[in-house]
């Protein structure tokens, strides 16, 4: 049976058992996933019981095996993964024994960040305008990058809370520091202070 998934919602959000978001609940991880770092997935097929063949890929590329794994009688499973880099990796699930796509049972994507240091502004500036042209208030959710093009979304994933918004301006200008979130974008993420978050640029 083929699942039908949602769009992914460019919003905030608590993390349904915080890490990788699935546009279902096809599968999550509890502490996210990081480039480079194991993490445990968890998953769920409403066949129930049986084996089941995973596979996964980045964009554009080929389809390549992760695991096979047993799912209970409640259709729940649960094995370990490693990406490479950061990215939206699409995922597909197979009852063992089927080849064909038309035997996928659930589809899903996961998004892997990488952890970048980050850091927040707003007072002082608030009033003026961004460099790119957007006047900043203390309600103002947004993030300044030094390349990025204006505009471009951007995840964030911190403690079990997501956020995902737009490159407003530009700088930090400080060595070691990748991103500065508006102080009302750092407050969604539940901080006040410098962090290290999972980041993703989506785009």
């Amino acid at each position: 049976m083929l699942l039908a998934l949602a769009p992914t919602a460019l919003a905030d959000t608590a993390t349904p058992r915080g890490g990788a978001i699935f546009s279902q609940q096809t599968l999550n991880a509890p502490k996210g996933a990081f480039a480079g770092k194991s993490t445990t997935l968890n998953g769920h097929v409403e066949s129930g019981v049986g084996r089941y063949s995973i596979s996964a890929k980045i964009g554009r590329a080929d389809w390549l095996p992760v695991t096979q794994v047993t799912a209970d009688a409640n259709g729940d499973f649960s094995f370990v993964w490693k990406a490479r880099k950061p990215g939206r990796y699409n995922f597909r699930i197979t009852p063992v024994g089927n080849a064909s796509a038309s035997q996928v049972e659930a589809t899903g994507a996961v998004h892997v960040y990488r952890k970048q240091k980050t850091t927040w502004y707003g007072p002082g500036f608030y009033g003026k305008r961004t460099a790119c042209g957007k006047k900043l208030t203390k309600r103002t959710i947004g993030v300044a990058h030094r390349k990025l093009k204006c505009g471009t979304k951007v995840e964030f994933f911190h403690k079990g809370k997501k956020i995902v918004v737009p490159v407003i301006d530009r700088g930090p200008f400080v060595r070691g520091v990748r991103w500065d979130l508006t102080f009302a974008a750092m407050k969604r993420l539940g901080s006040s202070e410098t962090i290290v978050p999972g980041v993703l640029p989506l785009r």
